[in-house]
């Protein structure tokens, strides 16, 4: 089947249509809190440690909520989460005080519905095994502007209108993408994958922690690596240049996961993970030696690319190795701990460059990134043998969904 003619499958577009509010709400809520906080507090560390609180608090939830889609399916969950995390996000924009804003923030992280971890298996529902690798691609390409649209659209709104009104837009998107994602047929019909057992059976099996330990080292020099740059930028007075950045960084590690997706290779998900992994440490070493511009555009270009083919594999050895039943838990728990160290680096990396340095906190990122690294040759590959064998279609659509979701929230 060729990509166009998904479109005409009933309930496509209505997935597709539903699905793009919530997102964008997502790209704009990191610097909508971060600019919103800088101005009220007039603090970059401030800021950096609300925006930090927020991830972590969203990220170490991550896992249970997951667990309640796998549970009680879409509808109940979304409707409860949806409209407090709408009602928080517009309680913040009236919030001035240090202590107040940092409390809101953690609630905002509490109540985050989990658009992404509901969107994804809709799309098996919608088209069928046989078409989902092909649907994802479709998906993937289209949702691609949302995750630059939105830091770009809250920096831009944040710089000439105003913090608050760029939580408004984002609290705003999200309760539309609610009311339409609860609403489609798909969602309410959706019925979770059959179980082999407890959630917590993943803390017992041996692959996933290892994958989990790897993504706690990953995702605490990614935290650093995103809020380094929106405080170098507002430190010197171009705060709408970090939109730009980040969305080269994303949007090159979108392409580089859509250009896996799309390919057919008889490399094995462990194989290509380790040479990803080599590239993404490379990648790391001019990050602290470059001027803030167009030379650190170009490093988080190549960067961006090589974290993007080192995410989408590292989701295709997680895929072979995790239990049957916790398709939705076992993206989540995973997403519970490297969002955790991600948000302690968001949290500990506004401190660092206000304090210290750019380049400090860019050198942070470089160990850590190395660490993980070595940590995935030297220890973790000749454990996670089962990852050692080429995948179904059916595998590797599923681990450009958990791709997605990783990228995204």
């Amino acid at each position: 089947m060729a990509r166009a003619e998904i479109f005409l499958i009933p309930g496509v577009k209505r997935l597709i249509v539903s699905c793009i509010p919530g997102r964008i709400a997502y790209g704009m809520l990191g610097l909508s809190t971060f600019f919103y906080v800088h101005e009220e507090t007039g603090s970059v560390a401030t800021a950096g440690l609300a925006t930090g609180i927020e991830s972590l608090i969203g990220s170490f939830t991550a896992g249970p909520r997951g667990h309640l889609i796998d549970r009680f399916g879409q509808t109940r969950p979304l409707s409860i989460l949806v409209p407090l995390w709408v009602f928080v996000i517009f309680c913040m924009s009236f919030v001035h005080s240090t202590t107040g804003l940092l409390i809101v923030s953690g609630l905002i992280g509490l109540c985050s519905p989990p658009v992404n971890l509901s969107v994804r298996p809709l799309w098996r529902l919608a088209v069928g095994p046989d078409r989902l690798r092909n649907a994802y691609s479709v998906d993937t390409t289209i949702m691609n502007a949302t995750f630059v649209l939105g830091p770009t659209l809250a920096t831009w709104v944040s710089v000439h209108i105003g913090g608050k009104e760029s939580l408004w837009i984002t609290a705003t998107l999200m309760a539309l993408g609610g009311v339409l994602l609860i609403s489609m047929p798909l969602s309410r019909s959706w019925v979770p994958e059959p179980r082999s057992g407890g959630s917590m059976q993943l803390w017992k099996h041996v692959p996933f922690v290892i994958m989990a330990i790897e993504g706690f080292i990953f995702g605490l020099g990614w935290g650093l690596l995103d809020i380094s740059i929106p405080a170098t930028a507002t430190l010197n007075k171009n705060p709408t240049m970090s939109a730009w950045l980040l969305g080269i960084l994303t949007g090159t590690s979108i392409l580089a996961g859509l250009i896996v997706s799309v390919l057919k290779s008889s490399t094995t998900p462990l194989t290509a993970f380790r040479r990803a992994s080599v590239l993404v440490a490379l990648s790391t070493l001019p990050l602290a030696f470059v001027d803030f511009g167009w030379q650190l555009a170009l490093v988080l270009a190549g960067l961006g690319f090589a974290i993007g083919f080192a995410q989408i594999y590292h989701m295709e050895v997680l895929e072979a190795v995790r239990p049957q039943g916790t398709a939705t838990s076992a993206q989540a728990w995973l997403w519970t701990v490297e969002g955790s160290t991600l948000a302690i680096g968001v949290a500990s990396g506004g401190w660092l460059v206000e304090k210290f340095s750019t380049e400090l906190a860019l050198s942070l990122v470089t160990v850590a990134l190395c660490c993980s690294t070595a940590y995935i040759l030297f220890f973790a590959s000749s454990r996670l043998q089962s990852a050692n064998r080429p995948l179904s279609d059916s595998e590797v659509a599923q681990a450009v969904s958990n791709f997605e979701h990783v990228i995204e929230d």
